[in-house]
């Protein structure tokens, strides 16, 4: 099983595991990261760590390290000068993707449960025109949609704060989803730094694999 690699183009490297069943070694984590971990559970550890093993060994693909991914003070990954990259995981799947800057600005990838999202969520993730377009779907497939738009707007922002290193709010991008084409479009309705006004639209590919929800996009 390897979803993320069927929806990313070949520029991106991509490594992808079950945490559940990894082989997990929490003492290959580097000095840095495990004390940004020291505090957390053990799946939570084990989660992070499977993260940056995956990471380093898509790195190493493309000839870089092994080195040291620690985190930042917002959280995201720190990559080495001439990477960009995603990382993401749930209880049951974990999985990262590399580029080299030169080919690519920014990579996104994230991954969810695919149980529906609760109709209570949707006012706080969707914006009115996600509301309205989901209103008109078929009603059985509301919260299966839901929860491809909250992993989508997850992806999109990923990548675009890679290149703009700006946090956006759930209501800044509106996403509609095309399930039969595996695909979707986030357009922006705030704008974020220099690099993207409102109006513009981030692309990206997703996909149902067992029990997960998974999405992808790649900025040029």
């Amino acid at each position: 099983m390897t979803p993320f690699r069927a929806i990313l183009p070949e520029v991106v490297r991509v490594e992808e595991d079950d945490p559940r069943t990894a082989d997990v070694d929490l003492d290959a984590l580097y000095p840095g990261e495990a004390e940004r971990m020291a505090k957390a559970i053990v799946s939570r550890q084990r989660e992070f760590a499977l993260g940056r093993a995956l990471a380093r060994r898509a790195m190493g693909t493309l000839g870089v390290g092994p080195l040291e991914i620690p985190m930042g003070a917002d959280r995201a990954p720190v990559w080495p000068a001439g990477i960009v990259g995603s990382i993401t995981h749930t209880k049951t799947w974990c999985a990262a993707a590399v580029a080299p800057a030169r080919q690519v600005r920014a990579v996104g990838i994230d991954v969810e449960n695919a149980e529906p999202l609760a109709p209570k969520l949707w006012e706080s993730i969707c914006t009115p025109r996600d509301l309205a377009w989901l209103a008109a779907r078929a009603s059985d497939e509301r919260g299966r949609l839901a929860k491809a738009i909250f992993s989508a707007k997850e992806c999109a922002y990923k990548a675009q704060y890679l290149v703009t290193q700006q946090f956006l709010g759930f209501m800044a991008m509106s996403v509609e989803v095309d399930p039969l084409r595996g695909t979707w479009r986030a357009t922006f309705e705030q704008p974020s730094g220099a690099s993207f006004a409102v109006g513009d639209v981030i692309e990206g590919s997703v996909r149902w694999e067992r029990d997960v929800v998974l999405t992808a996009t790649t900025l040029p």
